[in-house]
Parts: C-alpha cells; sequence; structure tokens
C-alpha cells in the first residue's frame, strides 16, 4: 500500500520529489478541499504555510493528521519530517 500525502498546488518541487520517492500525492488548491481531508488514510498535510488552512467555516476543524509547513525545508526535509512522525 503507497504512503498517501496532501500538498498545496503551488509545491511543486515537494509534489515531484514525493512522487519519486513512491508517494501518492493528493493536490491541495488552497482550502478549498481540505474540508475532504476526514480521516487518518493520508500521512500528512503540506502547506506553503499555516495561514492555508484558515477557514471560514466555523464547524470545521484541523485535518486528523500532520500539517507541515515546507517554508525554510527542502523536499528531502518534509519528506524526512513525514516519516519521523510515522515511526
Amino acid at each position: 500500500m503507497k504512503n498517501k500525502v496532501v500538498v498545496e498546488n503551488i509545491l511543486t518541487p515537494y509534489i515531484d520529489h514525493l512522487e519519486s520517492s513512491g508517494y501518492d500525492v493528493y493536490t491541495l488548491y488552497r482550502n478549498d478541499n481540505l474540508k475532504n481531508i476526514t480521516s487518518d488514510e493520508y500521512k500528512a498535510v503540506v502547506v506553503s504555510g499555516l495561514d492555508v488552512l484558515s477557514t471560514n467555516d466555523a464547524n470545521y476543524e484541523h485535518p486528523p493528521v500532520p500539517v507541515i509547513e515546507a517554508r525554510g525545508y527542502t523536499p528531502e526535509e518534509v519528506q524526512n519530517i513525514i516519516e519521523s512522525k510515522h515511526k
């Protein structure tokens, strides 16, 4: 079974790296489809900045998986963070 992650659409180098490392990458378009992440089937959500998680829907809770801010990290470092959270 492949590892699934959600990555913000503007993080192309991260998407490319994770896909080449064997991850199934699902694209996040800002917070448009963030509400669809309702289970722990994903290993992590990778965003450019935590401001991406702002939402106008008061009933929405944060996703039930780790949220990783890519800012300041290389794609390889983000992969290491994802894997360290699931040991």
